[in-house]
């Protein structure tokens, strides 16, 4: 009886989470959001936080100002008389911003609400109730119990991270620089704008040995190990990234979906490796658009598992940025299929929308590309080629 309510959860997650997509009254969607606000503050959980809320912020500001400037111009801004250019804002294309911002917020609440109310364990159990297999269940609790204990122990499993041994933090960091010259290259921005990897590639890999280590005697250990590193990338940021630049964890999760897939003899691998790590990103509430999320991680694990398939040297550079620049245009797309969603009925992308979103785009893309350099210094450590 228990399994069947946990089941029933996960449903509601999918059929109120997707079926708030066709609701156009913005005063039905208020309801929803503020009933689901009410539930959220009622639960007890002490891992409860609006933070997710902020996760989407921008995405929630370019929504509503991609639309307020659509129609016509009832609140004028702005008048050019040299141009004839005018900057207003149109009622219509604001009502229709908040109808789509209201629709996601919406969405992530109703998930937000149901995942709060269940133990990992519960949900893993819901997750299996419609249709999750026992061996992916299994590995998806065997990596919770693994990141909750290196959470609550607060390890880190990057080497010199520590600041330094009894001599204060700024002496430590101080000697860190020293003894590691290629330190300051160990940035996502150094490998995007110089191609250079640092020692990126000898941090994923001691990741990859930890994540391997837990699964050694597994059937599906390269399935599981990547799943765990993927995760663990994450929760710690091995590669300080640009705090205002979407796609940087590309650099690094890219090339471990690569590097799974090729020491795994599972078919469709990359589609069950991202399956599971959209599990665990959207169940400890890191995925920032609800069950969207774990299509996200499996349709990009599914596209990498297709293009290494191409009869191409898998330690070719340029064909690995191609994969890159795939995955995270994958990645960038799927949001833009979720903003026709949010969409009001015979409505359509605005070009504000398109233009506000581009740096984000041209950020997804860019980064995935970068991770070529990244998945190329792995795999020719892997097959033992200079």
């Amino acid at each position: 009886m228990k399994k069947f309510k946990n089941t029933l959860k996960i449903i509601y997650i999918f059929l109120a989470g997707i079926g708030v997509f066709f609701i156009d009254n913005i005063y039905l969607l208020l309801g929803i959001i503020a009933a689901h606000l009410l539930f959220f503050f009622y639960i007890k959980n002490p891992q409860k936080s609006l933070r997710f809320l902020l996760r989407v912020k921008w995405f929630i500001v370019i929504i509503f100002l991609g639309n307020a400037f659509v129609g016509e111009n009832d609140i004028p801004l702005l008048y050019i008389k040299e141009w004839d250019w005018r900057l207003a804002l149109s009622y219509e294309g604001m009502l229709t911003g908040a109808v789509m911002c209201g629709r996601l917020i919406s969405m992530l609440l109703i998930t937000q609400v149901v995942r709060l109310s269940m133990s990992k364990k519960e949900f893993i159990a819901g997750l299996t109730g419609i249709g999750l297999s026992t061996s992916s269940s299994e590995i998806i609790d065997t990596i919770l119990e693994i990141v909750s204990t290196e959470g609550s122990s607060g390890k880190s499993m990057s080497k010199g991270q520590g600041g330094g041994n009894g001599g204060g933090g700024e002496k430590g960091n101080s000697d860190n620089k020293k003894e590691n010259p290629d330190k300051q290259e160990d940035k996502a921005i150094h490998v995007l704008l110089k191609g250079r990897v640092g020692n990126l590639p000898k941090k994923l890999v001691e990741r990859l040995d930890y994540a391997s280590s837990k699964f050694v005697n597994n059937p599906n250990a390269a399935l599981a190990s990547a799943a765990l590193a993927i995760t663990l990338i994450r929760m710690v940021k091995i590669a300080p990234g640009l705090p205002l630049a979407p796609g940087h964890k590309n650099i690094l999760s890219i090339p471990v979906f690569i590097y799974g897939i090729s020491k795994s003899e599972k078919p469709l691998a990359g589609l069950q490796i991202g399956l599971i790590s959209g599990i665990l990103h959207f169940s400890m509430g890191f995925g920032k658009y609800g069950p969207m999320s774990i299509f996200e991680f499996a349709i990009v694990g599914g596209l990498i598992d297709l293009l290494l398939k191409l009869p191409i040297k898998r330690t070719n550079l340029i064909f690995l940025m191609f994969i890159g620049a795939v995955a995270g245009a994958a990645r960038i797309g799927i949001e833009i299929c979720m903003v026709y969603f949010l969409l009001p009925k015979e409505a359509g992308v605005s070009n504000a929308f398109l233009v506000l979103y581009l740096p984000y785009i041209i950020s997804q893309i860019a980064f995935g590309m970068a991770s070529g350099f990244i998945s190329r210094a792995i795999l020719k450590n892997n097959y033992n080629e200079q």
